[in-house]
């Protein structure tokens, strides 16, 4: 976590309210983190690829190749 300045504990703080309500400890992060398993990482890796692919570009998209050659790489 980026906490050097007010500005961003601010931030931080503002963020966290609206999305749990409350503020967080650091410790319940830094637990969340500590709880992710191999298994869970595998799984959610499962679950994303049989979804369709997702395929932005920004700026000269020239060389980014067509949608169809991308999903036959998955």
């Amino acid at each position: 976590m980026n906490l050097e300045s007010k500005a961003v504990v601010c931030e931080d703080i503002g963020r966290q309210v609206l999305t749990y309500g409350h503020r967080k400890e650091v410790g319940t992060f830094v637990d969340a983190i500590n709880a992710v398993s191999a298994a869970d990482i595998a799984s959610l890796a499962t679950t994303l690829l049989k979804t369709p692919v997702t395929l932005a570009s920004h700026g000269n998209i020239a060389a980014v190749p067509r949608y169809d050659a991308v999903i036959k790489m998955f």
